[in-house]
């Protein structure tokens, strides 16, 4: 008569843990990549918005993007335009939105990333509603192109 054993081998356990840990390693990966590309959606979105919200304040003033000499973007918000002042809440889905410059004659709205882990690049929205972007998401890194 043998002797039957129905058990696992030590190997055989180590590989199966090895597979499982080696599958869950590419998913987190994968889900770290569409989480970015999430962000950087949300974050073009956001800008378009704030672009819109210029253009229509332009349309009804008579070309003017802006009440004043070097505003902010509350008064759009005062004004109605805008619902959501980004610049003045803080960070936004891992993105920093920045007012270079706003003036009656056109505006410069920045999107600079917190992370760089969770953005891959910087975005810049231009009189027009042009967006650019960086080709990085560094600090610094406010060399915007057209993508």
């Amino acid at each position: 008569m043998k002797n039957q054993n129905s058990g696992f081998t030590l190997v055989e356990i180590m590989v199966v843990v090895f597979i499982i840990s080696l599958l869950l390693s590419i998913v987190s990966l994968e889900g770290l990549r569409l989480r970015r590309i999430a962000n950087e959606m949300n974050t073009q979105a956001n800008l378009k918005s704030i672009a819109t919200s210029f253009e229509v304040y332009a349309a009804s003033h008579d070309g003017a993007y802006a009440a004043g000499e070097e505003a902010d973007l509350q008064f759009l918000v005062d004004a109605k335009y805008a619902n959501i002042d980004f610049i003045s809440q803080g960070p936004s889905g891992n993105f920093r939105y920045l007012a270079q410059s706003i003036s009656p004659a056109g505006y410069d709205i920045r999107a600079m990333a917190v992370n760089p882990i969770l953005a891959e690049h910087n975005y810049q929205i231009v009189t027009g509603a042009k967006i650019l972007r960086s080709e990085s998401s560094a600090p610094g890194d406010t060399n915007f192109k057209d993508f």
